[in-house]
């Protein structure tokens, strides 16, 4: 997506298997999982240079590298990191104009959503919790060292994972009844399937349950530090806001 919007798409010869956005990148051939990228298929396309996560992709690095290949990883863990990468490798392409357009553009909605959330009184904000890969019970939140938490917080959210000093710490159903967020939220390419948590017997004694306040985001926009994660805090103040 970065690559796209610094209008380097045509300069793409490979993606991964995760790569959807823009609707261009169907065009450019799918040689990786996201998760467990082939060497020998990326060599083969003699890239002059790869970007990665640092999270999934630093056992890659070393041996890309030794082949000659320039491997950029990013991991920001904020939504003005993620920018700060996005001016980064603008520099490095060289598409300097295209990035600092890019970049201001992002820049001054970030300043719109941080004047219209200092607008709202401290009582009123709402609290709220992103949750993920719920499984037997238990499930991990956005916590404190995630770009997820910060883009709770840029939205005007008061996160109530705030005590919890990890990047997606598991938690139980009692931890999360004892924080009963105001809103909770979660991801999916399957936009309709707020009632696979909404509709839980034993979830229903919490706020957000009962207000009707549990969303479901698409993943591309939740869990991406590409641009448009600035897309993601504008619908999600809309979402913790929409009376205003």
């Amino acid at each position: 997506e970065i690559l796209f919007a610094l209008e380097f798409g045509h300069r793409v010869v490979g993606v991964t298997d995760s790569c959807d956005y823009p609707a261009a990148v169907r065009d450019c051939p799918n040689v990786a999982c996201w998760f467990d990228p082939d060497i020998a298929k990326l060599l083969a396309l003699k890239p002059d240079l790869v970007l990665g996560l640092q999270s999934a992709h630093h056992k890659v690095k070393p041996e890309l590298e030794s082949q000659g290949i320039r491997f950029i990883l990013v991991n920001p863990l904020t939504v003005e990191g993620a920018i700060a990468d996005i001016e980064r490798i603008g520099e490095i392409l060289g598409a300097h104009e295209v990035s600092e357009r890019l970049v201001s553009n992002l820049g001054a909605r970030l300043s719109a959503i941080d004047a219209a959330v200092g607008k709202i009184a401290s009582e009123s904000r709402q609290t709220a919790c992103r949750i993920l890969d719920m499984e037997d019970g238990r499930f991990h939140v956005a916590g404190p060292l995630s770009f997820q938490y910060d883009i709770i917080s840029r939205a005007g959210g008061q996160n109530v994972t705030c005590s919890k000093k990890e990047a997606y710490p598991k938690i139980t159903l009692t931890q999360l009844r004892e924080w009963d967020p105001q809103v909770i939220f979660n991801c999916g390419f399957d936009l309709n399937a707020t009632p696979l948590i909404a509709d839980k017997p034993e979830w229903q004694s919490l706020k957000a349950v009962q207000a009707g306040k549990v969303f479901t985001f698409d993943c591309a926009l939740t869990c991406r530090t590409g641009p448009r994660i600035v897309d993601m805090v504008e619908l999600l103040f809309k979402t913790l806001y929409a009376d205003i």
